[in-house]
């Protein structure tokens, strides 16, 4: 099933529509749950999932399509505006020929501009993080686990890993937070009007609302191509693309790399759009469900996608569900301090004495250094 480009175009409105969230009709009650999600509170925590459902034959058969199989993902973000600081947890699981069963946590001080992974993440045995690594490095990465039992209540603070790592400086550009902020929430105001002037030009028998208050709409092919020529429209926006550019520059893209990876985003997304109405074989059908609040406010959301290629013997489905939780709250993790933080000289020292260990162990070479790092 070569459907990149069609489940590039429907992850790209999927994400609108959780950026958007990022006495009514249920056609208004819908429209203005959308419209009041995408003005979060100062403390929020969204719990963003995605699962595949059913994946076709063909994909199966891929070396990399394979990899899909049964693959779950779920990221819970507690953020603190005010704070200006942000925990991630990331949690993905797969079934298939490849089995993943990973927890990661990232905790983001986006004042200080760092960013920071607990090694004790490394140091936990619920999932098979540990056996995917030993895997990698024959054995070694327990042993550097065993060696070192102090690892698991340090961090590592990703950016300056990375320069260190690779040798070179992040280029930093001064960036305002004041106007990044402002680019983010206008950009945000933009998306969501377009989104909520598609869903308010549908006839109103589209939506429908059970007892539970839970407001469906589905989506037909034929919808998800308008609403993504739409925001494909905005993107010609100059002051949409500015404020692109203010978000991906205070992220350390240069003006030249953003034009760049800004005309192959919009590229892809008019080409998957030309090839969605040209395509008669392919059936898209997007389900999307909202549970607001008492307050209108998104509480759950719900996108259930369906893409079925028609021309073959025997049709094939690749279905797929997203998931939206919002609450207005964050309970966010103490944060390291510089003692609690270990160095890239200090981490390759450690890792190259349980190296020379590991192999003394195997070779009995009494030549290998045996010298011990003291973690302070």
């Amino acid at each position: 099933m070569k459907k990149g480009k069609l489940v590039f175009l429907v992850l790209t409105l999927a994400m609108s529509l959780v950026l958007a969230a990022c006495g009514n009709t249920p056609q208004e009650t819908f429209t203005k749950s959308v419209d009041k999600a995408s003005k979060p509170a100062d403390q929020s925590t969204t719990t963003i999932g995605f699962k595949v459902d059913e994946l076709p034959a063909t994909l199966k058969a891929d070396q990399t399509g394979v990899m899909l199989d049964g693959l779950s993902l779920k990221m819970t973000v507690a953020n603190d505006q005010k704070a200006q600081k942000t925990a991630t947890t990331i949690a993905v699981k797969t079934a298939g020929l490849v089995n993943l069963d990973v927890n990661l946590d990232l905790l983001v001080d986006a004042k200080a501009e760092k960013v920071y992974f607990p090694l004790a993440d490394l140091y936990d045995d619920k999932g098979n993080l540990t056996a995917l690594l030993d895997q990698v490095t024959g054995g070694m990465f327990s042993q550097i686990k065993k060696e070192n039992p102090d690892l698991a209540t340090k961090y590592v603070e990703v950016t300056s890993l990375a320069e260190d790592l690779s040798g070179t400086e992040a280029k930093k550009e001064a960036a305002d937070s004041k106007e990044v902020e402002k680019a983010s929430k206008d950009l945000s105001k933009k998306v969501t009007k377009t989104v909520n002037d598609y869903f308010n030009s549908l006839p109103e028998d589209r939506f429908t609302e059970n007892d539970n208050g839970d407001v469906t709409v589905k989506l037909t092919q034929d919808d998800i191509t308008k609403l993504a020529t739409n925001l494909s429209k905005l993107l010609d926006d100059k002051d949409v693309k500015a404020d692109l550019k203010t978000i991906f520059e205070a992220n350390g893209v240069s003006a030249d790399e953003f034009d760049k990876q800004f005309d192959s985003m919009k590229k892809s997304i008019d080409d998957a759009i030309q090839k969605m109405k040209k395509d008669s074989k392919a059936k898209i059908t997007v389900d999307v469900t909202i549970t607001p609040d008492k307050d209108d406010n998104i509480k759950n959301m719900t996108m259930k996608v369906k893409i079925t290629e028609t021309d073959k013997d025997k049709p094939e489905t690749l279905g797929f569900t997203m998931t939206l939780k919002t609450t207005d709250s964050a309970k966010l993790p103490k944060f390291p301090s510089s003692s609690d933080v270990i160095s890239t000289e200090q981490l390759q020292k450690i890792i190259s004495e349980s190296t020379a260990s590991y192999y003394k162990s195997l070779y009995g070479n009494d030549s290998t250094s045996d010298d011990s790092t003291t973690i302070e």
